[in-house]
C-alpha cells in the first residue's frame, strides 16, 4: 500500500511539473517583446565643434540618391569592357577630369578621345571596388559620388600594373559634369638578394 501511495505522489509531482513547464511557456509566449531602439552616430547630440581647419567645400551633407552612384559605376564598368561609347554616355556635354598630372576641361567628345587612346593601350582592366558614397550638399545643391577601388591592368606588351583610387565625381542631372581622380602608388616588390 505505501509503495503505491508513494507511485501516486510521485505520479503527481510529475504532473505537477509538467503544469508548470507549460505555464511558463505559455507565460513566456504571451510576454510581448519590445524593440531595442537602435542608435546611430546621427541619434547623438549635436554639440558645436571648432574645428582647427575651415573646408572649402562644405561639412553640410547628407546621404544622396544612389542613382548616381549607378551612373558613375556603369561609366567606369564600360571602360572595363572597353565600350568608350557607354563610358562617355553619361558625361554632360562639357565636362572637367582631372587626374595625376592631367587636368582637362572640354567637350564631352574631346575626352573621348583621350580615354579612348588610353584604354587602347590596355589588354585587360578590372576594378576591384572597396566601396562608394553617395552625398548631396543641400546648401550647393550637388550630388558627389565618392569611389574607393583598386585597377588592375595589363597592357598590350604583357606587363600587369595597379593602382589604388579615390574618385569624387560630381553629378548633376543624370551627367557626369567634373570627374577628381586621386592615385595612390603600391610599393614596389622587395627584390630578395
Amino acid at each position: 500500500m505505501e509503495s503505491r501511495f508513494n507511485q501516486q505522489i510521485i505520479h503527481m509531482k510529475q504532473i505537477i511539473s509538467l503544469a508548470g513547464i507549460c505555464a511558463i511557456l505559455f507565460l513566456g509566449c504571451q510576454t510581448e517583446t519590445k524593440p531595442v531602439p537602435v542608435t546611430s552616430d546621427s541619434a547623438v547630440a549635436k554639440v558645436p565643434i571648432a574645428y582647427p581647419f575651415t573646408p572649402k567645400y562644405s561639412l553640410n551633407w547628407q546621404p544622396g540618391d544612389e542613382k548616381n552612384a549607378l551612373i558613375v559605376l556603369n561609366c567606369l564598368k564600360n571602360y572595363v569592357v572597353g565600350d568608350m561609347n557607354g563610358t562617355i554616355a553619361d558625361f554632360a556635354d562639357t565636362v572637367e577630369f582631372l587626374g595625376d598630372d592631367f587636368h582637362f576641361a572640354g567637350s564631352r567628345d574631346s575626352l573621348k578621345a583621350i580615354l579612348s587612346a588610353e584604354r587602347n593601350e590596355m589588354a585587360s582592366v578590372s576594378k576591384v571596388f572597396d566601396t562608394w558614397i553617395t552625398t548631396y550638399y543641400p546648401d550647393k545643391g550637388d550630388t558627389w559620388v565618392t569611389l574607393w577601388y583598386t585597377e588592375t591592368w595589363t597592357d598590350k606588351k604583357g606587363k600587369t600594373d595597379s593602382l589604388f583610387y579615390t574618385d569624387d565625381v560630381l553629378v548633376k542631372n543624370g551627367k557626369i559634369h567634373e570627374y577628381d581622380e586621386k592615385i595612390r602608388h603600391f610599393p614596389k616588390p622587395t627584390v630578395k638578394k
